[in-house]
């Protein structure tokens, strides 16, 4: 069996702006930020759904880059192809 690479992708959330601290171990579990003070949905911590647009639920908070750098804008062009190969997939 041909082994295949191992690929680990961080949530958006990890460069948003509006992400609560992780400094009590209950936030590490379940992450917390300004659009969903009660716990980030799933769907969003595992980038299955594009945070960058409106979303039922989310007060009206859109991800928003914690730092803009050249760094982080490149980190957020990658973004951009994963959710274009998942919008592709689920054609």
């Amino acid at each position: 069996m041909k082994r295949q690479p191992l690929t680990t992708t961080l949530p958006l959330c990890s460069i948003c702006k509006h992400k609560h601290q992780d400094s009590l171990t209950f936030r590490r579990s379940f992450p917390t930020c300004d659009a969903f003070p009660n716990g980030i949905p799933e769907v969003i911590r595992k980038n299955r759904i594009d945070h960058r647009k409106a979303l039922a639920g989310d007060n009206g908070v859109r991800f928003e880059l914690a730092v803009d750098s050249e760094a982080s804008r490149k980190l957020l062009d990658s973004f951009d192809s994963l959710f274009e190969d998942l919008k592709a997939k689920m054609k």
